[in-house]
């Protein structure tokens, strides 16, 4: 088994968790960073769903005959698991056996990574890289941290012409307070939402019930049927979505995203 990991989805606070869970495997020495290329950020608008990531996996097994692939895929802000961090990746020639492999969304030969959604991508994998290598025992220098066209078996440009090594390990240097800075993460999802579909509102992130509710596959009707308000607040069913409200601009009913994620 190499794709464990496929359709869990952490921030990097919940990797953070993880990772305190794991013992560090005795054969890992560096991260290998990857850019996907295709798909690129033209091509998913709104990051990655757990769809996106079965589809990886099956081009891997099913096209390409890997047993395994990446450990991570990382978008705007979240990261997509493949691999157990514990096992060996496919992902680099010469580094599968002594390195872990994060894919971080776009092409970086053509769109930019350090403007708008790209470098939302970099921040995103520099946490990630950070956490990682502090799991690991590993500082964050340009042994620890590689790039796929560091291969000498590779003629490609991956992580992307536009990404430069010293440029990344800024990244990561500063990626400490970000890291640690959790207080304010969005939660992790298994659906894309917008960023317009999201609201930080009482110190929790909130999102449409409806629209969450639509896209984890539950018919309007039901939710039609099953929303409603008591005296008691908002529920659904007989759940009771704490913190839920109406929005006259919006026209729907918001509720904090983890009384959400439990619900179907």
């Amino acid at each position: 088994m190499g794709f464990e990991n496929v359709g869990k989805v952490w921030t990097p606070q919940g990797l953070q968790e993880l990772l305190g869970t794991l013992t560090k495997p005795d054969w890992c020495d560096s991260v290998t960073l990857h850019h996907t290329a295709a798909p690129s950020l033209a091509q998913r608008p709104d990051g990655f769903t757990a769809q996106h990531i079965k589809n990886i996996q099956s081009f891997y097994q099913n096209q390409l005959g890997w047993s395994s692939g990446p450990h991570l895929f990382v978008d705007d802000d979240q990261l997509w698991g493949m691999c157990d961090f514990r096992r060996k990746g496919i992902h680099a020639v010469s580094f599968n056996k002594r390195s872990i492999g994060i894919e971080v969304l776009g092409d970086y030969d053509n769109e930019s990574a350090k403007t708008g959604r790209g470098f939302d991508c970099w921040k995103t994998a520099a946490a990630a890289t950070k956490l990682l290598l502090a799991w690991l025992g590993l500082p964050a220098n340009a042994k620890t941290v590689l790039f796929h066209r560091d291969d000498p078996k590779t003629s490609k440009t991956c992580p992307g012409k536009k990404v430069e090594k010293d440029w990344v390990l800024d990244l990561i240097a500063k990626a400490d307070a970000e890291a640690d800075d959790t207080a304010h993460a969005k939660p992790a999802l298994d659906v894309t939402l917008k960023s317009t579909e999201w609201r930080f509102v009482g110190e929790r992130w909130c999102i449409p019930v409806r629209v969450y509710l639509l896209k984890r596959g539950v018919a309007d009707a039901e939710i039609a049927a099953k929303l409603k308000k008591t005296p008691a607040g908002f529920h659904f069913d007989d759940e009771l979505l704490e913190g839920a409200f109406y929005d006259k601009d919006s026209a729907m009913t918001w509720a904090p995203a983890r009384e959400l994620i439990d619900l179907v």
